[in-house]
């Protein structure tokens, strides 16, 4: 069905403009983490940096760890926003004989247009590349508008450490794809708070040791993280 095939589709862009997670052990959340931002602190900054807490309807994904992102992504880097940009769609490639291109054609022979993706997209300024290949500092980040309320919701002059991919087709080229599962905002000027707290224990192992840690910390962190 139609449908079948749209949400294939949808797994398969969430999984390459998702990055991915991690799993690392650290001895304590706390050692070596120096100062914190207080369990009352967050909870405020949460009025102005929500966490990404909804599902996507009708998508069957699975949740991904920080380190899994890191593993999939091209890098890691430190942003601000500086706007958003309008959104754009690309043309799925649908060759002859690939499931993409099946998928396509029951969608033409059930009278429905295939399915083209639309993008949300930020324009961003790179301020640092914690680690991976380099990034131009003026860019732009990226994810599938069907995540419009999962993914999360950037403003103007957030400041943000996320794991990146580099776009592959049509407007993507240039920018970078991202996820709440990638995506920290920084806060406070110098600490971190994460956009997704997760539900496996995995996830939420590696979010409890590090949210609300300084960003220095955090980066040390995610640069010495063991490979998944």
């Amino acid at each position: 069905m139609a449908r079948e095939g749209k949400t294939r589709w949808l797994i398969n862009i969430v999984l390459t403009v998702s990055l991915a997670g991690c799993s690392a052990p650290f001895t304590n959340s706390h050692e070596g983490a120096g100062n914190r931002l207080s369990p009352e602190r967050m909870e405020e900054l949460r009025k102005e940096y929500p966490l990404s807490t909804d599902t996507p309807v009708m998508i069957n994904i699975r949740e991904v760890s920080f380190r899994e992102i890191m593993d999939f992504a091209d890098s890691v880097i430190v942003a601000e926003v500086e706007s958003s940009l309008p959104n754009f769609s690309v043309d799925l490639p649908a060759e002859p004989g690939t499931p993409e291109g099946d998928f396509a054609e029951k969608d033409r022979a059930a009278g429905l247009v295939p399915y083209k993706p639309e993008f949300i997209t930020y324009k961003v300024k790179v301020d640092k590349v914690v680690t991976g290949e380099d990034v131009e500092k003026d860019t732009f980040l990226f994810y599938n508008a069907d995540f419009a309320g999962v993914e999360p919701e950037l403003k103007p002059g957030m400041k943000i450490i996320a794991v990146v991919k580099k776009g592959t087709t049509g407007e993507q080229i240039g920018g970078y794809s991202f996820t709440r599962y990638g995506t920290y905002f920084i806060v406070d000027d110098d600490y971190v708070l994460a956009a997704y707290e997760g539900e496996s224990e995995k996830t939420l192992d590696f979010m409890e040791q590090t949210n609300g840690i300084q960003l220095d910390v955090f980066m040390d962190k995610i640069k010495n993280l063991p490979k998944g």
